[in-house]
C-alpha cells in the first residue's frame, strides 16, 4: 500500500498526465472546481484498486498502471471496486457538480459497447484502465517497465489485453506495443471518439 505522501504523488501524476485528455476534459469542462474534483476522483481510484492489488507503480512517482483480469474479477467485484473508488469524489462534490459529472459519465459510458472484445473471440482479457508516466521519465523506458510484467502475465494466462482511450494521440504508443485498433465510436454531441484497442494473447 502507498503511504499518504506517496498517494498524493501518484494522484498528482495522474492529474498532470490526464487533465488534457479529451475524456477528462469533457467530464469537468466548465466546472469551477475541476482540479479538486479530478484530484479526488484519481485519489479514490488509486486507493480502491490498490486495495485489490490492481495497481503497479514505478518508484518516486515515475509511473503508475491500473488494470485487472476479467478471469479473476467477476462483474460484481468490479462494481464494488468502482463504487469504492467514487467515495473520495462523493465526499467533496456538491449536488450540482455531481449531476453534471454523472450525466457526462453516462454519456461516455454509452459510447463503449459492453464487453466489445467478445466479438473478436476474446473472452477472458486483461483490461488496462490507466497507464501514466511522468514527463521527466520520457525516453527512460518507464512505459515499457510498467507494461512488460502485464504482457508476460497475459502470455502465460493466454489472455488478450484490451483498453479504451478517448485520446487519439495515444494510438501510436499502444500500437508500438502490439495493440490494434478494433473499433471506434463517436458521440453524437460530445465531440469525443472512443478508441477500443486489443493486443492478442499470441503477440
Amino acid at each position: 500500500m502507498l503511504n499518504k505522501n506517496e498517494l498524493k504523488t501518484y494522484t498528482q501524476l495522474m492529474k498532470t498526465r490526464f487533465m488534457e485528455d479529451p475524456g477528462v476534459t469533457f467530464q469537468v469542462k466548465g466546472l469551477d472546481r475541476a482540479d479538486r474534483l479530478i484530484e479526488a476522483q484519481f485519489e479514490g481510484q488509486i486507493q480502491a484498486f490498490m486495495a485489490e492489488n490492481a495497481v503497479q507503480v514505478l518508484p518516486d512517482g515515475q509511473g503508475l498502471l491500473i488494470g485487472y483480469s476479467t478471469r479473476e474479477w467477476p462483474e460484481e467485484r468490479l462494481t464494488q471496486v468502482m463504487q469504492q473508488s467514487a467515495q473520495q469524489l462523493l465526499a467533496v462534490v456538491n449536488q450540482d457538480e455531481l449531476q453534471v459529472l454523472s450525466d457526462r459519465a453516462s454519456r461516455q459510458a454509452q459510447m463503449i459497447p459492453s464487453n466489445w472484445h467478445l466479438a473478436y473471440g476474446a473472452t477472458d482479457v486483461y483490461h488496462l484502465l490507466v497507464i501514466a508516466t511522468d514527463k521527466s521519465a520520457k525516453g527512460s523506458g518507464a512505459f515499457r517497465k510498467l507494461l512488460t510484467p502485464v504482457l508476460k502475465k497475459c502470455a502465460v494466462n493466454q489472455e488478450a489485453m484490451v483498453l479504451e482511450t478517448f485520446n487519439p494521440d495515444n494510438l501510436p504508443i499502444y500500437e508500438h506495443f502490439g495493440f490494434q485498433l478494433m473499433e471506434s465510436h463517436t458521440g453524437d454531441d460530445s465531440g469525443l471518439t472512443c478508441y477500443c484497442m486489443m493486443r492478442s494473447s499470441e503477440n
